[in-house]
């Protein structure tokens, strides 16, 4: 097979392994959003200790901040895969 061939599948590859993290990240985040929206504003979190409740509200908050910051390197064009930058 040559060696072209054997790069574009690489290539391909990479680039499916990329929007599959990257998809799951996103996944993530509306799951973290939905997290703070529900210790926000439902009445259900207002039952709970609200030690807690504060504690999980910025954990989730600094999670959501850590993911968006992610997406966004993710999405520049200077981003490079994991792979890429251990072999840099």
């Amino acid at each position: 097979m040559s060696r072209a061939f054997v790069d574009e599948d690489s290539e391909a590859r990479l680039n499916r392994e990329k929007l599959e993290h990257e998809r799951k990240l996103r996944d993530w985040l509306a799951i973290q959003e939905k997290k703070v929206a529900f210790l926000e504003s439902d009445p259900k979190a207002g039952e709970m200790d609200q030690e807690l409740r504060g504690q999980w509200l910025r954990e989730t908050r600094e999670d959501i901040e850590r993911t968006r910051l992610l997406l966004d390197e993710m999405s520049s064009p200077e981003h490079k895969s994991p792979k890429d930058e251990g072999s840099a």
